[in-house]
């Protein structure tokens, strides 16, 4: 058998691919890697690289020459959301070619995963029987070991050096390169500034609020926030956006939950502050009459915050599963791979304040499992012992994942359970009985 030729596109802002890349040389494999910008040649340095710098519209007709000139057989990329990643995923699955897509895993803190994707996919979540779990109380010892320490300095270091030599001198090396991101990285870095500098008040406020929900005997439902840009919700969530579902949902809390209960928002902890949640949140809930029910948490702890909760809201962020695997109603707004019978609350969302359905039991660690027997392994982004340990890892899914029928978790899924409940009857095109 020829050897596998693997095509690297963007990665994270740190030099993970290079760990990847190397153990998958020491496998016999031949490595390409394509740069967009000053930032990829800096992650890869000082492992050479070829160029894409021509106008994203010749994208498709280039990697396809590409493709052919270099015999390329697989492509990885860190998610499928960016245009050319996409792009890349359409023009590799029309010329045969398998394509790893990875990115943060669903189990946290030091999780990732890579779904291997081709023209014929099979869908994960429709292979996990749940009728043949057995209810099991105890810990599941791969899902409880020792994590790797992920530095935040480290990790804003990193993503430092990415942005800014494209910021000031991406113009000299790709004329016509545009960033993934929704916002621009100097606004982004002025978002975290404004943040550094309300640290220690944040921090106050978060206690005093994480105090009077854990100590007392507060009736609360807890809504984990994601990231306004975040993939998940641009490509993953009913249309019109995170502000848009966020009204809804606490417009929805307003009409039918119980009028001794809560709603606890929590803001992602990696939010740029660009988004005034607390001020967008308290207007909204004023404009519903249950300004005196609804909070805002930026900071606390998560593991508690749930552990107390009587059910999580999200839309399909990672803290679903973690919720899950605390045996908590859940209620994934969005598509999510853990939306399914026996896991997450499955009748409407109005029931859902008043009545929330528990995973059965068994059902989230058996479902965990199956995460990490088909996508999931341990490693991270950031710190040498994160890096080399996903490194090796994630070379040993490629290399296994080509030598067989490969993987799909998200299969495209066409509707979502709760956009008329959330946007009214005319909310968006795609919808389904929401019981």
């Amino acid at each position: 058998m020829a050897p596998l030729t693997i095509l690297f596109l963007q990665g994270p802002s740190s030099p993970f691919l290079k760990k990847v890349a190397d153990n998958l040389v020491r496998k016999g494999c031949r490595i390409r890697k394509l740069h967009f910008c000053i930032g990829d040649a800096l992650m890869w340095w000082p492992k050479r690289g070829d160029w894409f710098k021509k106008k994203t519209s010749e994208w498709p007709a280039f990697l396809s020459d590409y493709i052919h000139a270099h015999g390329v057989t697989d492509i990885v990329m860190l998610g499928d959301g960016r245009t050319r990643h996409a792009e890349a995923l359409r023009v590799g699955r029309e010329l045969g070619l398998r394509i790893h897509v990875f990115e943060h895993g669903y189990l946290r803190p030091d999780w990732l995963m890579i779904e291997t994707r081709g023209a014929s996919d099979r869908n994960m979540t429709a292979e996990f029987d749940g009728s043949a779990v057995i209810p099991d109380a105890g810990a599941d010892p791969s899902l409880t070991r020792e994590v790797f320490v992920q530095s935040f300095l480290t990790s804003s270091l990193y993503d430092l050096m990415f942005h800014l030599p494209n910021v000031f001198f991406g113009f000299l090396a790709h004329p016509h390169y545009v960033t993934h991101g929704p916002v621009h990285p100097l606004s982004e870095y002025a978002g975290w500034v404004k943040k550094w500098l309300l640290l220690n008040s944040r921090r106050r406020i978060a206690r005093q609020l994480q105090t009077r929900y854990l100590e007392g005997e507060t009736d609360y439902f807890l809504f984990a926030l994601q990231l306004v840009g975040d993939y998940q919700i641009r490509n993953h969530a009913p249309s019109g956006g995170l502000y848009r579902i966020v009204n809804g949902a606490i417009s929805s809390f307003a009409r039918s939950a119980p009028p001794h209960s809560r709603l606890l928002l929590k803001i992602h902890p990696l939010d740029n502050g660009l988004h005034n949640w607390t001020r967008h949140i308290a207007a909204e809930a004023r404009k519903h009459g249950v300004e005196d029910r609804v909070d805002v948490i930026d900071g606390g702890d998560l593991t508690a915050l749930i552990g107390k909760s009587r059910g999580v809201v999200t839309v399909n962020s990672t803290v679903g599963v973690t919720a899950l695997l605390a045996h908590k109603p859940v209620l994934a707004l969005g598509r999510a791979i853990y939306d399914r019978e026996g896991l997450t609350h499955q009748a409407s969302l109005r029931e859902f304040w008043t009545a929330p359905q528990s995973p059965a039991p068994g059902m989230p660690k058996a479902f965990a499992a199956r995460l990490v027997e088909s996508t999931h392994f341990r490693g991270g982004f950031i710190g040498t012992p994160a890096m080399e340990a996903g490194g090796r890892n994630m070379a040993d899914r490629i290399h296994a994942n080509a030598m067989k029928t490969s993987h799909e978790v998200f299969a495209g899924a066409a509707r979502f359970r709760y956009e008329s409940e959330i946007f009214g009857p005319s909310g968006g095109e795609k919808t389904r009985d929401s019981a």
